[in-house]
């Protein structure tokens, strides 16, 4: 596993309405330092008025070995140097942004005071008192200089006191060195756990013919959320559709089927021959259920109104795995 295998991708619908989000589109990576490459460019008028606006993206496993990224995690490192704030929260794998709920979001401050190693709670500035900080959850903690650090909320609750802004957080093990106030920011992860593609669901309707699920191979960078149809026209040959991927390359039961993703160039799955077994008849069916190597997360910015115009305003995303 290589730093260069994770990706962040963006959804396939990127719009400002309820359809917004949706399933993962492996063809646009989110390119890091690149202006308006997640989020828009706010108008003035958005600036005046006021707004809030919603984007999906995935954190993606693309090794083409096929190993597994254990324990990603993803976070927002610096809260942005504007007027706006910037939350995440998690996703799944389809959901939209009419699935959202309205509370959960967290995101990133900075660090109100010095902090020793050894301490055992920190205080953090955030942009507003609305940030959701969970007991338990892990926190990123990243200075001017790159160095970062790993720890958790207490498990007990409440794990935070606010203060206005200020939210004063307990934390579950000491603080691992020291960290000066300028330049220091605490981010709350989103933990999506291992990125490993997998097969959710098989139905077989033969009465003779028998499949091996055991034999499927998956890819990284060529599996996507999607349930095929594969459907028999004789005893060797069928067609399969996707119902998010549309029909796809038909196939016999004697050679493997490898069908091609064409945003990626690599398999969505492949089936050797030796998973099949028995007869099948024309009208046999087989659907396959699959996800992918990669989880869904939200990022929302909200604009208050009468929000000054900052030409650098930024935002970093930070990303970990085990």
């Amino acid at each position: 596993m290589d730093q260069t295998d994770i990706k962040i991708i963006k959804a396939e619908n990127i719009t400002d309405a309820d359809s917004n989000g949706g399933r993962a589109d492996y063809s646009t990576e989110v390119i890091s330092g690149v202006k308006f490459n997640l989020l828009p460019r706010v108008t003035s008028t958005e600036r005046g008025n006021g707004m809030t606006r919603f984007r999906k993206a995935f954190i993606a496993n693309m090794n083409r070995l096929g190993e597994t990224a254990y324990g990603a995690s993803v976070a927002i490192s610096s809260p942005g140097n504007g007027g706006d704030r910037f939350y995440i929260k998690k996703g799944t794998d389809k959901d939209t942004q009419n699935d959202l709920p309205t509370d959960g979001w967290t995101g990133c401050g900075a660090l109100a005071y010095n902090a020793a190693a050894g301490t055992e709670s920190i205080q953090v500035v955030f942009k507003a008192a609305d940030y959701a900080i969970p007991e338990g959850a892990l926190l990123l903690i990243k200075d001017s200089a790159g160095g970062t650090a790993n720890v958790r909320t207490s498990s007990s609750a409440p794990c935070t006191e606010w203060n206005g802004n200020t939210a004063t957080i307990k934390l579950s093990e000491q603080l691992p060195d020291n960290y000066t106030s300028d330049g220091t920011y605490v981010g709350v992860m989103i933990e999506t756990g291992d990125l490993s593609p997998s097969v959710q669901n098989i139905s077989v309707s033969s009465t003779d013919g028998q499949f091996d699920e055991n034999g499927i191979t998956l890819f990284n960078d060529g599996t996507e959320t999607d349930t095929y149809s594969i459907t028999f026209e004789s005893s060797f040959s069928f067609l399969c559709a996707g119902a998010e991927s549309g029909p796809l390359a038909s196939g016999t039961i004697s050679t493997a089927y490898e069908p091609l993703n064409p945003k990626t160039n690599q398999p969505y799955f492949s089936i050797p021959a030796e998973c099949w077994s028995g007869i099948f008849e024309a009208g046999n069916t087989i659907t396959i259920t699959t996800t992918p190597a990669s989880r869904g997360f939200w990022i929302k910015e909200v604009v208050p109104a009468g929000c000054a115009h900052e030409p650098n305003n930024s935002f970093n995303l930070d990303w970990m795995i085990d």
